[in-house]
């Protein structure tokens, strides 16, 4: 689950998942409701991410710009993701998904990147939550 927060000059992305995994796979779809409607995008071609870091925090913001490169360089939406391994240095995973074409989706906001400004990464009673902002 996933909700997209306010704020002045921001949009920020609230996840939660059972682990820090399924949150990050939230806060990747929270991202990318933020850019555009997936809805009848095919899950048709695969890309490999590699999300390195010296932290749990690099690591999470520089997945999320992982997936901006994709969309922004190849119109790459990603629509199913999985991690396949996340260590102290890296995340490894892969997403499936298709090519935006603004004849047939709905784009809504051009982002930036994701940011480390008010990053939050934390288990809770329920799992994980993870709170990340994206300059828009």
């Amino acid at each position: 689950m996933f909700e997209i927060l306010d704020h002045p000059s921001d949009v920020g992305i609230l996840a939660r998942g059972p682990n820090r995994e399924a949150a990050l796979i939230e806060a990747s779809r929270g991202l990318t409701s933020i850019i555009l409607d997936t809805k009848g995008i095919p899950a048709s071609e695969e890309r490999e991410f590699r999300a390195p870091g010296s932290d749990h925090a690099a690591q999470v913001v520089n997945w999320l710009n992982e997936i901006l490169f994709f969309f922004d360089t190849e119109g790459f939406v990603c629509v199913d993701l999985v991690i396949d391994s996340w260590s102290d240095s890296k995340i490894i995973g892969r997403a499936r998904g298709g090519f935006f074409n603004p004849a047939k989706h709905e784009f809504r906001t051009a982002v930036k990147a994701a940011t480390f400004h008010q990053f939050e990464s934390h288990p809770t009673n329920d799992g994980w939550e993870i709170r990340v902002f994206v300059d828009v």
